[in-house]
């Protein structure tokens, strides 16, 4: 009789159990109020419904990093499973490394960074890979392929700054006819933007033996600084044929030196972005005879930082298109992109 009694216990509490055991799983395959039924992905499989993309630029004293971060938040809009957090540097590298510890600390699914800051910046780099956060680097600051930081990244999104060097080395020969005498206003010359173009302009130029560089000299991607830099360098040399400058802002400054010294019919000038000033210059007819233009637009890299963010994978390297404005397709370049 107590056998009996004992083997009835054994399957009450046999059932009992089985029983919480499926009150356990309904509660967990369906949130509170529902009514059995799975709201979302993350209900059922666990799946993000939400990422978080936090972007870090650099500096925001010039309109090219003003038109990424735009085009940024613009392009963020098209999703409607993201948070995008953007954190904007003073041009010191100690915030650029400050902001990106933010986007880590504030539990970024993926990360892009556009620096200025050479191999300063390479610290954050690794912060965020040893953090395991895909990592897009957008328009500045890759690493070459035998420095470790290559490895931080998974991808960066740019366009050819070295095409665009050699392709501003043939325009100047084509406008000097092979032969003349140049100046050469850098940028920040530790950037990857600076080397780029550097590169692509001496590797192109030594097939033109008639071309000169008398002066090359940074003026840290600024108007101001350029304008500066190229009175004195006026003052100093009087033949100059052509001004290379690696970027419109640049240029912009250069172009208002050589105007104050009453010398906008002896030298022309040739730069980079694509600046709605600078092809506006162009389209005069003065000495400003080219812009190549330097993609700003970040849709590519958030659509790559987004796919990493789901555990997909992209290419090492995108590369985005560029363009030469020059007298000849000036007017459609300003109508096409800023509807002037």
């Amino acid at each position: 009789m107590h056998i009996w009694k004992g083997e009835v216990m054994k399957k009450i509490a046999a059932l009992i159990l089985a029983l919480s055991l499926a009150l356990g799983l309904a509660a967990c395959s369906s949130p509170a109020g529902s009514g059995g039924e799975s709201s979302s992905p993350s209900a059922n499989d666990g799946e993000k419904t939400t990422y978080k993309i936090g972007f870090s630029q650099c500096v925001m004293n010039h309109p090219f990093r003003i038109a990424m971060v735009d085009s940024v938040k613009e392009a963020a809009k098209a999703y409607d499973d993201i948070e995008l957090i953007v954190v904007e540097g003073d041009g010191d590298v100690q915030t650029e490394i400050t902001n990106i510890e933010s986007l880590i600390q504030q539990g970024c699914d993926a990360i892009i960074v556009s620096s200025l800051s050479g191999t300063s910046i390479y610290p954050a780099y690794k912060e965020v890979h040893d953090a395991g956060i895909p990592l897009v680097i957008a328009a500045s600051g890759c690493a070459q392929e035998d420095e470790d930081a290559y490895n931080y990244y998974d991808t960066f999104v740019s366009t050819d700054e070295v095409e665009m060097g050699r392709a501003a080395a043939d325009y100047a020969n084509e406008l000097l006819n092979g032969e003349g005498k140049i100046v050469m206003i850098r940028g920040v010359v530790e950037s990857t933007n600076s080397m780029n173009r550097y590169v692509g302009w001496n590797e192109q130029v030594v097939n033109y033996p008639g071309l000169e560089v008398i002066v090359e000299q940074a003026a840290n991607w600024l108007r101001l600084d350029a304008n500066q830099v190229m009175t004195n360098i006026l003052q100093a040399n009087p033949e100059i044929d052509l001004v290379y400058c690696e970027n419109d802002e640049m240029a912009m400054g250069c172009l208002e030196a050589i105007q104050d010294a009453g010398r906008e019919d002896e030298i022309m000038i040739i730069s980079m972005d694509g600046q709605e000033d600078a092809a506006q210059e162009v389209q005069k007819g003065g000495p400003f005879k080219l812009t190549i233009t330097n993609c700003s637009d970040t849709t590519e890299a958030l659509a790559a930082a987004c796919k990493l963010a789901q555990g997909e994978s992209v290419d090492k390297r995108i590369v985005l298109p560029y363009e030469m404005v020059t007298s000849e397709n000036v007017d459609t370049y300003l109508a096409e992109s800023f509807g002037s």
